[in-house]
């Protein structure tokens, strides 16, 4: 990581994440094939069981990104 440089929070980094795939989803579900809302629906239900829990599975992913290091 170069020093002086600003990073992006890994809570941040977690909503990019969440909202790029549910939009590939939606997407992909409207001009491709419908079953590819389901990624839409399992971002969502991710979301909800982080927020239920308090555990995320995508942020100890992108933890353990070379970026976050």
């Amino acid at each position: 990581m170069i020093r002086g440089r600003k990073a992006i929070s890994l809570e941040r980094q977690v909503r990019i994440a969440a909202g790029l795939m549910v939009l590939t989803g939606v997407v992909l579900g409207t001009w491709l094939y419908p079953a590819c809302y389901g990624l839409s629906a399992f971002v969502g239900a991710g979301l909800t069981f982080a927020g239920i829990t308090d555990w995320c599975g995508m942020g100890l992913l992108l933890a353990k990104a070379p970026w976050n290091q």
